[in-house]
């Protein structure tokens, strides 16, 4: 008897998502070089043959990886983009945004899908792009819906809150890749959440009225 069409999708989806994760893992490492398309699949278990079936082309697959673990994180993106109680000051709010990060960063994805997008898409412009859709971006629009529901209801200052998301998450970006991705820990390590807690409170009397 004939599989269903939608088992047959189903098992194909499984398939090409375990795909994805082997070849996140692949990309993430650190050893100074950028592996082709052959050192994709031969990390994925599988020949050049049947990773081009599932996603045609190395580009194709690393915009695939991003495209996978944005969906996946969904949750946390809400959870930024949620509105807090009234009783949730602004800088308990960014304490609790910026912490959820790091710990993405260094026991989760997010650390592993930055350094991919840093490392391939200053390589290839078409990279590039697909890591500030699908990465960069949907962390800072999600940072800038709280923060304009604190601009909202009059508890911070008129202004961009593009700007002020980027001014909020940056040095945090770079402490992050300073200390886990350059080895920082090893020449000068930083205490990131004595920074954070800094952070926002400068940020707090830049911006709280």
């Amino acid at each position: 008897m004939a599989r269903v069409a939608g088992a047959r999708n189903a098992q194909f989806e499984e398939r090409r998502n375990a795909l994805i994760s082997k070849a996140k893992e692949r990309l993430s490492l650190q050893n100074g070089q950028s592996p082709s398309f052959r050192e994709l699949a031969l990390a994925a278990g599988v020949s050049v043959a049947t990773l081009r079936h599932y996603f045609g082309d190395r580009e194709s697959l690393i915009k695939a990886v991003f495209a996978h673990y944005l969906q996946s994180g969904q949750r946390h993106l809400e959870r930024t983009r949620a509105p807090d109680p009234s009783e949730v000051d602004l800088e308990e709010s960014l304490r609790d945004f910026l912490q959820r990060l790091v710990r993405g960063w260094t026991g989760g994805t997010v650390g592993a899908l930055h350094r991919i997008g840093l490392a391939e898409g200053l390589r290839h412009r078409g990279t590039a792009l697909d890591y500030l859709v699908d990465v960069l971006e949907p962390t800072l629009q999600s940072l800038e819906t709280r923060l304009q529901g604190y601009r909202d209801r009059g508890a911070i200052v008129e202004c961009d809150t593009r700007h002020a998301a980027l001014m909020l998450i940056s040095p945090l970006l770079l402490a992050l890749l300073h200390q886990h991705d350059l080895g920082g820990t090893r020449c000068r390590p930083l205490a990131v959440d004595a920074l954070i807690d800094e952070h926002v409170k400068v940020f707090a009397r830049a911006y709280q009225l």
